[in-house]
This record gives structure tokens, C-alpha cells and sequence, in this order.
């Protein structure tokens, strides 16, 4: 843990700009920062703690917004409540698109360019790549990939179809696994890789479990390919993620600049941020054991909890995020005389901070397995071990006692017999809830299925007519590559987004 600090406290400086929407955007083809001569391992350090933090950070607010498990309030104006009525502009994504682009995979190129003789690197490197292109192309659609990080030959890459990205990246997955399997390495991660610490099976478990959660985003587009490829993938029996040690996540420490960054927004822009009252209303109407680490009851002290809209006036008379996502709690917390938990500093610090960045954990590989099942295999029976078993790693990552899980499973983990659709949904809905804190997955899985049912933000308020189905392109790279276009508006949907 002290060697992981070190890391983290050593790289925080450079991946700090993706807690905020505000800094200067970095062009893809010209960042001042991509290395010109450095170790590959410290280019994978600052790698893997970039992908924590830009998952923690502008994608994470952009989609949970979006998807309804958070409510932005505070002033007209403020960032957190313009996204939740979609008004993220292009200027607002130029950050989130140079973290991923100038940062993250021009990172990933060096490391490509100078591992010779390392394939432990070049194959991590190639599923992160994977891993970062399919999260852009989820929330952009086509893209600049062929011809991307070409400089100074190529200043202004032409843009590839977004499906032709995704069948590229299945490929670089493949050619990941197999040489993070290689028997010999000039070069192996350990502990400068902040993510697994160099354990090459966790990486070869992640990269089969990452291609299961891309092949099911066929399901609405082309349920044949989604079939095929997803029966193909489990027959093989190679390895998947078997228990939460195995999730892709990004574990931070109670330092300064070292905490999630979830948290860190949370001291900087207070009352901005908080559970939407969709994701809270959800979870009472089950009596949801985890509410007590996802949310601060309200009022303090009630064991009750309520949720903000975009609607509601300025205020944080509502529950707040808590340990699930900012760390476990070192001095009890501070109500006011109305029973809020006011933004201060005595209770901002209260929390470690050290609260993980999940990426892909394993209840959403069984959730997968359990969607698999139902559409694909032998249905309701043979889905409900998975969907089960989902539910069961959630709440145990919520600390809920064993006592307390089986009696939700009891309640809530049944499949309703022959009725496919209620059981996607109720698939979905799970999946949703335990996906709290996931950057994009939650807005992915609502695009594909339709669940959860949302209502879109009122008219009355809101930027668009209907819920975003993808973001704007960031005018950064609209105003120096003519090969981007401008979308009309944020309805454009992603090729595998086809759902009526």
C-alpha cells in the first residue's frame, strides 16, 4: 500500500485536470505533455491512474446525470445542474476527449512504440487501448482511429465508423491477451500498474470479461452476432473475472490529491452533486440494504432517504453520496439543526477519500452472464445463478451482512418465469443499482434496453426533447479537423444503439 501511495502521490499532479470541466483542452496531435523519452513503466503508471480518474471524473458526471442516478442543483448555470437538463455543450467535452485522447492513448502509444521485447506491456497497453476507444466510441459514435497519433504525417486524422472501431479493438483485445500470456518479458508491470499490480491473469480475465460486455451491445443491433460470438467466447473456457479481487477498478488513498476523485468534486464544488431521486426512490421501494453506504440518510439520523431533481429549488435538503463512493468515514459526520449534512470542511474531511473507481466489476460480469442466459441460452433457469450471484457481489462491495443479503435475494432475486422482457428488466434495473458509481454503463445499458424506465427531464427545462443518446463533439477538435462535423443535437444515436 505505501509502494501504491508513492505511485499515486508521484502522478496525481498530472491527471488532477480531470476533476473539472474548466481546464485548457490538450489537441489530440499536439500535446506538449505526451512523453518524448521516458520508461515504459512510469508511462503505464500514469496510464492506469488517468483511467481511474477520468472514470471518476467529467464521464462520470456527464452520464450519471444523464441516466438519472444523480441530480445536479445548486444555481442556474452551475455545471452539475446544466448537464442534468443535457445542456453539455460542446466546450464542455473538450477536457473528457484530450484526457482520453492526448493523454491516456497518446500514453498508450509510446508504450506500443518502445516495448520491443515486452509484450507484459505492449499487452496490457493494447486491452487498456481497447478498453479507452470503446469507451469513446460510446459516447461519441465515429472517430478518428486508423489514422489517430500519426503526427506530424497525419495532423488531421480522417474519422472511422464507430462499428469498424469496435471490430478493430476485439482484434487489439485478442492480440493483448496473448501477449500478456507470453512466457517471457523483457519487462513486467508490478506495482507501477495501479490497477491489478501487475497480476497478468487479472489483466487476461478483464480483457475476456470486457469482450463479453462489448459483443452484448449487439443484442438490439444484431442478436445472431450477439449470440454467436457470446456462446463462442464462454465455450471456450478461457477465464473470466471469479470473484470482486478481480475487479477493474482504481483504488485511491487518503492523501492529499490522492483521493477519488468523486470525493474530490465533492469538497470543490459543494451542493452541486447529489443521488437523483429516481436511484433513491428505486431503492426505498425495495428497502434496499445498501442505501447506508451509497447515501447519507435524510434527515440525519432517520434511516430515511430522499433524492434531488433538476426541478427542485436551490437547496441540500437531501441525501448526499456517502462511503460507497467517498471512503469510509474517520470521525462521525455533522448534521445542521435541519437535519442536512452541510458541504463543510469537518465534514468533507471526515471521509478517507480512499473509496475505489470501479470500472467493470465482477456483479456486472454476472449480470452479463445472467442477460446472456435469458437471451440467449437456456432462459429464466439457467439465468438465475447469475443474476443472483450479481446481486450478491453488489451488496457485499456495499458491506451489507450476509444475513441482510440473503433476505433481499429472497425478496428481489427471482426471474419472472417465461416473460422475457420483465426479465430484462429486471436485469437491467439490478444492474443499474449496482452500477452506481460507474461511469457510462448505466447510460450504455439504457441506451441498448430501454431500462430502467426514465422519464426525460421536463421540457420545461431541459436541452433536448428526449434523453442524450450520445455527446456533442468537443469544439476542440470541430475547429481543428475538418474531418469532424458537428451533430445537430445529442439524439444522434451510436451504431448499436438501435432500439426503437
Amino acid at each position: 500500500m505505501k509502494k501504491l501511495k508513492n505511485i499515486i502521490l508521484g502522478t496525481a499532479a498530472i491527471v488532477l485536470l480531470t476533476v473539472t470541466s474548466c481546464e485548457k483542452y490538450l489537441d489530440i496531435n499536439t500535446n506538449p505533455n505526451a512523453p518524448t523519452s521516458a520508461p515504459i513503466p512510469q508511462v503505464l503508471t500514469n496510464v492506469t491512474v488517468n483511467v481511474g480518474f477520468t472514470g471518476g471524473s467529467d464521464m462520470h458526471r456527464f452520464t450519471s446525470l444523464i441516466v438519472q442516478q444523480f441530480a445536479g442543483q445548486n444555481a442556474p448555470g452551475t455545471q452539475s445542474r446544466e448537464y442534468a437538463r443535457y445542456q453539455i455543450q460542446p466546450t464542455d467535452v473538450n477536457t473528457l476527449y484530450s484526457n482520453l485522447f492526448a493523454n491516456q492513448l497518446q500514453d498508450i502509444e509510446y508504450i506500443l512504440k518502445n516495448s520491443q521485447g515486452s509484450p507484459h506491456y505492449s499487452g496490457i497497453a493494447k486491452v487498456l487501448k481497447a478498453h479507452i476507444y470503446s469507451q469513446a466510441v460510446d459516447i461519441w459514435g465515429d472517430l478518428p482511429y486508423s489514422e489517430a497519433f500519426k503526427a506530424p504525417e497525419i495532423n488531421q486524422p480522417k474519422i472511422d465508423k464507430a462499428e469498424d472501431i469496435y471490430k478493430a479493438i476485439i482484434t487489439l483485445i485478442n492480440e493483448g491477451i496473448t501477449e500478456v500470456k507470453a512466457t517471457t518479458s523483457l519487462l513486467s508491470p508490478s506495482g507501477n500498474e495501479t490497477i491489478f499490480k501487475g497480476d497478468r491473469v487479472k489483466w487476461e480475465k478483464f480483457a475476456n470479461t470486457l469482450k463479453l460486455r462489448l459483443f452484448l451491445r449487439y443484442s438490439a443491433k444484431d442478436a445472431a452476432f450477439a449470440k454467436a460470438q457470446l456462446d463462442a467466447l464462454i465455450a471456450s473456457n478461457v477465464p473470466f473475472m471469479t470473484s470482486l479481487a478481480d475487479n477493474f477498478q482504481m483504488d485511491f488513498v487518503d492523501a492529499t490529491a490522492s483521493q477519488n476523485p468523486i470525493h474530490q468534486f465533492e469538497n470543490t464544488r459543494s451542493d452541486q452533486f447529489f443521488p437523483n431521486k429516481f436511484l433513491v426512490d428505486l431503492m426505498n421501494s425495495t428497502s434496499d440494504p445498501r442505501r447506508p453506504t451509497y447515501f447519507t440518510d435524510f434527515p440525519f439520523g432517520s434511516g430515511t432517504y430522499k433524492g434531488a431533481t433538476p426541478l427542485d429549488p436551490q437547496s441540500f435538503a437531501f441525501s448526499r453520496m456517502h462511503t460507497f463512493l467517498r471512503g469510509e468515514l474517520k470521525r462521525p459526520l455533522v448534521p445542521d439543526a435541519q437535519g442536512r449534512v452541510p458541504s463543510n470542511p469537518a465534514n468533507n474531511t471526515a471521509y478517507t477519500g480512499a473509496a475505489p473507481i470501479r470500472l467493470l466489476t465482477f456483479a456486472e460480469y454476472n449480470f452479463i452472464r445472467a442477460e446472456h442466459a435469458l437471451r440467449y441460452g437456456a432462459g429464466a433457469a439457467a439465468a438465475l445463478p447469475f443474476y443472483q450471484a450479481a446481486i450478491r457481489a453488489s451488496l457485499t462491495m456495499a458491506g451489507v451482512s450476509a444475513a441482510n443479503q440473503d433476505a433481499y435475494i429472497l425478496a428481489n432475486g427471482l426471474l419472472n418465469g417465461l416473460n422475457l422482457e420483465a426479465n430484462v428488466a429486471k436485469i437491467i434495473t439490478e444492474k443499474y443499482i449496482a452500477n452506481y458509481g460507474v461511469a457510462l454503463e448505466p447510460w450504455n445499458d439504457w441506451r441498448r434496453t430501454g431500462y430502467p424506465v426514465l422519464v426525460p427531464v421536463s421540457s420545461s427545462i431541459a436541452a433536448e426533447t428526449a434523453i442524450p443518446r450520445s455527446l456533442f463533439y468537443p469544439e476542440s477538435e470541430v475547429a481543428s479537423n475538418p474531418n469532424f462535423k458537428q451533430k445537430p443535437n445529442q439524439l444522434t444515436r451510436i451504431f448499436w444503439d438501435t432500439r426503437p
